[in-house]
């Protein structure tokens, strides 16, 4: 098996925690977003990751990804048994892209991403909007679904990687969940990042972000 993205893709890495949390075994070939060679296109016809490979089955898009991994390979499964927890599931997941515009792309992206990528200075007004404004009304939300402790549905489950996945790339950057406005969220940030099948894929992410760190470092002040 084979997943094409970057591993600091919160899509991706949410792929990769399913296959994890599987016990299945794959490559990642590393391809940043906006990639639009042949090669990729032929795999990915609207260039987007990340994009999944089982033998010659070739699909795009991380729920896809999921939906199929549950499918094909029911033995683990990644969510809830219950008809009503499977939709909740679903919706929270499907929550976790309003997690991706002001965590990843707003935080992450403008501060670490568009160094490395263009080499240019991070719109801090940008940043500070992220944070002041889109970021409280969707910790909000996920704050009021979260179990007092533990995972969403008793164990580990596709759901909670897609609603912290973009809140990991957040703090790449040194932004923290504050504790007095969302202490469960806090605390599940944690907990979710602790899980092995996600703790393998943020080993794997480390020396790109190390390499993304310097390149912020090396801006003009």
């Amino acid at each position: 098996m084979k997943i094409y993205g970057v591993p600091i893709s919160p899509y991706t890495r949410k792929a990769c925690v399913a296959l994890n949390l599987k016990g299945l075994e794959y490559e990642i070939e590393n391809i940043f977003p906006g990639t639009r060679t042949p090669e990729f296109l032929a795999i990915s016809p609207l260039g987007k990751i990340p994009a999944f490979e089982d033998d010659e089955l070739i699909m795009c898009d991380s729920n896809v990804i999921v939906e199929y991994l549950e499918e094909q390979y029911p033995e683990t499964p990644i969510r809830p048994s219950s008809i009503a927890d499977r939709a909740k599931s679903r919706w929270l997941e499907e929550y976790g892209s309003a997690l991706f515009a002001p965590c990843a792309k707003g935080i992450f992206m403008e501060q670490m991403t568009k160094p490395f990528m263009t080499g240019e200075t991070p719109d801090l007004g940008l940043v500070k909007h992220a944070v002041d404004e889109l970021i409280p009304p969707v910790f909000d939300y996920v704050e009021s679904q979260l179990p007092e402790q533990g995972f969403l549905f008793g164990d580990m489950t596709i759901a909670d990687i897609s609603l912290i996945s973009p809140v990991i790339n957040a703090t790449y950057t040194g932004f923290e969940v504050d504790a007095k406005c969302w202490p469960k969220l806090s605390v599940y940030l944690d907990l979710v990042k602790s899980h092995p099948a996600v703790a393998k894929c943020l080993d794997a992410e480390a020396p790109l972000i190390d390499a993304l760190r310097k390149a912020k470092q090396n801006q003009p002040a």
